[in-house]
């Protein structure tokens, strides 16, 4: 299959009709397609998928209403203004049907009223396919690429980790793998015996039991698959319920929404604002009704405290004088003399010759020199501070002002209803998550159940096939098939083992990082790094650990060496094949480890098909990213699209593509609203 044009209408960030024309006559095979986060890269790649597989690409089953859903989102918002709001992904490609090359231009089309219609068509070398060609068409596009292997051609650089290391992975794997060798034919044949089987009368009990657990097996990993996948399925879901949120706030922020909180925050600030400086100015007020007045005679205020003060000694001095004079006093004292001279000390103490002119009682006078005292100790530094709080609130009140009219409201409503949808949709998707979850670790239990019921009717089938000859070629056929298809199975394995071997020394710098790989039926991987060990070290190892911690820490296959040489042991130092952890590896080491392998797996497709590559260099780091251009990209068998910012691809690395380069595209967005495509250009290159 080859891709000779994509022309997506109001599709995500793509306003009207844009064309990407890839229909160059040359033995090239990469398109670079550049552009910053958020310009439409993964939207291009979302957009050829769905146009390809409809529903299935985003892991459904039919056109339901999380598909509707998804589709409506991916809708060019500009569109949606319109009623009703069109949107189509077109893809113009051609199918060598081994006579020669026919073109297809497959067209995936929406109308959006208050419902989502989808229309899908295909027209073949100019005419449009009727509705049986269309279908037959449908299952070939889906046999050139099943969904076991969407994952292996639409390759998401920063989701790949995950198809191949989450849970499930190996059994997922399996499968892509089985399909890619054409093994599935396999199960046809088995039910085809089966089927001739099961009408013969002679047909052996042990043969039944045998395809009865053989089929319950097959059903339960089914089941336990299409668990795993769910769960993936609703992760995916809530990812992008959670980005479709952050979009939402973002968009609805750009064009000056707040929330009401927000919004009554703002009115209520700005009303303490204004609060605030109605108490200063009423402070000011009566600063400038009750003190700044006397402030400004500060010099007369003090003469006025002095008079006072001159006033009060004088009237001490009466007094003084009052007493002495009274009867009881002169009785006493009986001196005149003495009276006298206790007169003339008392006036140089406290008398004066002037008469008072205030006249004030100690009363009043203490009240009088009391408000003296508090306006001369008055700080007229308040006053300053006073207005310049006041200068600070009518800014911050300048300010808020121009927040609320640079908000917007209006539109809270709409937005708090779709968050609130969202919200709503993200909980059932986490309550669906946790039952399912729930769900395949019973799952789990039936699938080894099933497998030791399978081993132990499989071991009858096979004692009752060396004890008897059996007539029943049926049951003969199906253990021939399997034990075929199981000798066909390794001798893939040993491929994908071999390629593997070579691409991982290719593509990591760093040596001693894997040194080998066995992958078991189940396709469980199993990695291994030479080490040597000395005897004291083995010794060590196991008589500090327990059994389970020995082979943490070592592996079976080294356990199992170690146990095999323990006669010829001696003083030799071991070279062990020390069993990986995956989950220890650093995010790069993991992103070259699954690189390798994918390398190695598609690798045993005959057929040219194009791969979609999204976020190329996800977790690798500089050093390697070299390595991956030059013995990665360029090795690829067939058209690849890479989708990247100049983060990842940069000058250095379209040069060591450039013979390989078919085409260049930017997209730009700088308004995040509008995706623009600009030919013939990528950065600064």
């Amino acid at each position: 299959m080859k891709i000779n044009q994509i022309i997506l209408n109001n599709f995500g960030s793509y306003e009207g009709e844009n064309i990407f024309e890839t229909r160059v006559k040359t033995n090239k095979n990469i398109v670079l397609i550049g552009g910053k986060n958020g310009a439409g890269k993964t939207t291009l790649f979302t957009a050829i998928r769905l146009c390809l597989y409809g529903y299935m690409s985003l892991g459904h089953k039919s056109i339901n209403s999380f598909y509707n859903r998804s589709v409506i989102k991916l809708i060019n918002n500009a569109a949606k203004l319109k009623k009703p709001a069109q949107a189509s992904i077109s893809l113009n490609i051609e199918l060598n049907n081994s006579h020669g090359v026919d073109e297809y231009v497959l067209t995936r089309s929406w109308i959006l009223t208050d419902s989502l219609t989808e229309q899908f068509t295909v027209m073949k070398n100019g005419l449009r396919l009727n509705e049986d060609d269309l279908s037959n068409f449908e299952k070939y596009i889906l046999s050139l690429i099943p969904p076991e292997l969407f994952n292996l051609y639409f390759f998401d650089g920063e989701k790949i980790a995950d198809f191949f290391m989450e849970e499930g992975g190996n059994s997922r794997i399996k499968n892509a793998f089985l399909t890619l060798c054409g093994y599935d034919i396999f199960d046809i044949m088995r039910r085809n015996f089966k089927r001739i089987s099961s009408s013969s009368e002679d047909s052996s009990p042990a043969l039944t039991a045998y395809i009865e657990a053989k089929d319950v097996l097959e059903q339960e990993t089914k089941e336990q698959t299409k668990i795993e996948n769910e769960i993936i399925s609703c992760n995916n879901a809530i990812d992008l319920c959670i980005a479709e949120i952050t979009s939402l706030e973002k968009q609805y922020q750009q064009n000056g929404g707040i929330s009401q909180e927000e919004w009554d925050s703002k009115i209520f600030n700005l009303k303490q604002e204004e609060k605030k400086r109605e108490n200063y100015n009423s402070i000011l007020k009566k600063w400038s009704n009750e003190i700044i007045p006397f402030v400004m005679i500060r010099d007369q205020l003090i003469q006025l405290r002095e008079q006072i003060d001159l006033e009060n000694k004088n009237l001490k001095y009466k007094n003084f004088c009052e007493i002495l004079d009274s009867s009881a006093i002169k009785d006493l004292i009986n001196n005149r003399r003495l009276s006298k001279e206790m007169k003339e000390l008392a006036f140089k103490r406290f008398g004066t010759p002037e008469a008072p002119i205030l006249d004030l009682s100690f009363e009043q006078s203490a009240m009088l020199i009391s408000s003296i005292n508090e306006l001369l100790d008055f700080d007229v530094e308040k006053i300053k501070k006073c207005k310049s709080a006041i200068k600070k609130s009518l800014a911050k009140s300048a300010k808020l002002r121009q927040e609320l009219e640079e908000s917007n409201i209006s539109t809270i409503r709409e937005y708090m209803k779709r968050r609130a949808e969202l919200f709503e949709e993200k909980s059932v998707l986490y309550d669906q998550l946790i039952s399912a979850e729930q769900s395949l670790n019973s799952q789990k239990e039936k699938v080894e159940f099933a497998r030791n019921s399978f081993v132990k009717t499989k071991a009858s089938i096979e004692a009752e096939l060396k004890k008897a000859s059996i007539n029943d070629i049926s049951a003969k056929s199906i253990i021939m098939l399997d034990k075929l298809e199981k000798s066909l199975y390794q001798k893939q394995i040993q491929k994908v083992e071999d390629f593997f071997r070579k691409e991982i020394r290719t593509l990591m710098r760093k040596s001693n990082f894997i040194d080998d790989i066995a992958i078991d039926e189940h396709f469980n991987i199993h990695l291994y790094r030479n080490e040597a060990f000395s005897p004291e070290r083995i010794k060590e190892i196991f008589d500090t650990n327990t059994e389970e911690q020995i082979r943490t820490l070592l592996g079976e296959k080294a356990i199992y060496i170690i146990k095999q040489a323990n006669k010829q042991f001696n003083d030799k130092t071991l070279i062990l094949p020390v069993e990986i952890d995956k989950s220890g590896l650093s995010n790069g080491e993991k992103q070259i480890f699954i690189m390798a392998l994918y390398h190695s797996l598609v690798q045993l497709c005959n057929y040219e098909i194009p791969f979609i590559i999204d976020t190329p260099f996800a977790r690798i780091d500089t050093e390697h990213r070299e390595n991956i251009s030059k013995y990665f990209f360029s090795k690829l068998n067939g058209q690849v699209f890479i989708l990247s910012t100049n983060e990842e691809i940069n000058s250095s690395h379209v040069k060591i593509l450039n013979d390989s380069i078919l085409a260049t595209f930017m997209l730009e967005n700088t308004d995040n609203k509008r995706t623009t495509i600009v030919r013939n250009e990528y950065f600064e290159v």
